[in-house]
């Protein structure tokens, strides 16, 4: 008797191979695709959102007053806790040095003892218009290039 004919359907199942995948991980691996470009899409809003926020500030201020001055200051300070974290503890002429080194225009002395000054100068005190314009659109350059 010969049972060989009846045993041919019976056979090993052939290897298990990569695909096609499970659903879950299909849609993990897809989860992770988009974050991979969302991530850095969202980081660019946000930083750009930032430097679209300080050039407001700065449209705003258009009277050369001491205050003015004191708010470009500040808002320099408050870039560099983005970008230069170990710089905001800088003062004085130290500050103003690494301004210009890290910004694409130089300040001249007078700008940059105004600049300096301007947090601890009373309000009253008269600033020039040219120094104040030059001081802004310094700060314009500035912004553009740190943030």
């Amino acid at each position: 008797m010969n049972d060989l004919p009846e045993l041919r359907d019976i056979h090993l199942p052939e290897p298990i191979g990569l695909f096609p995948l499970g659903y879950g991980f299909l849609l993990l691996m897809g989860l992770a695709v988009c974050l991979m470009f969302l991530i850095p899409y969202l980081r660019y809003k946000y930083l750009k959102g930032k430097k679209k926020y300080a050039f407001d500030l700065l449209a705003d201020l258009t009277t050369a007053n001491m205050e003015n001055v004191c708010r470009i200051s500040e808002l320099l300070r408050r870039i560099c806790k983005i970008r230069h974290k170990k710089a905001v503890a800088l003062y004085g002429a130290d500050w103003a040095s690494f301004l210009n080194k890290t910004g694409g225009a130089k300040l001249s002395d007078a700008q940059m003892t105004l600049l300096i000054n301007a947090p601890y100068a009373p309000a009253t005190n008269e600033v020039n218009q040219q120094d104040f314009m030059f001081v802004k659109n310094f700060a314009k350059q500035w912004v553009e290039t740190n943030l």
